[in-house]
């Protein structure tokens, strides 16, 4: 793998992880979401109202772009775990260090099982 797709390997992860965590920061303040066709437009008009969601929004776009141009360097197969299984680590550690969720014994025994499925589709 390039230096360039590497590169475009941690944009798309740091945008996607990065925007996951602003989006549950953002909604934490809104309680429980109401779903009904006035919520989806409340939803809406409460995110045009937010600097901090449409920066996030700008960032995910951002995301995807790094990513449209990573799979059209590189494999499916071997970016997509890679980015999935990098994505799902650093959102399950920043939700413990920022969001203070629970952690389950079986939880961190999947990230050990993720950890080396990164290892293994980069050495196969």
């Amino acid at each position: 793998m390039s230096l360039t797709s590497i590169s475009l390997l941690l944009f798309a992860v740091a945008s996607a992880v990065s925007t996951q965590l602003i989006f549950k920061y953002w909604i934490s303040n809104m309680g429980a979401l109401s779903i009904s066709l006035a919520g989806v437009f409340a939803m809406i008009w409460k995110i045009l109202q937010s600097p901090l969601m449409l920066a996030a929004l700008f960032l995910y776009g951002l995301g995807f772009l790094s990513w449209v141009y990573l799979l059209s360097r590189n494999s499916l197969s071997l970016v997509y775990p890679v980015v999935l299984s990098l994505n799902i680590i650093l959102i399950f550690l920043f939700s413990r260090l920022l969001f203070h969720e629970t952690v389950s014994l079986p939880q961190m025994a999947g990230i050990a099982v993720i950890i080396a499925g990164i290892y293994l589709v980069f050495v196969a």
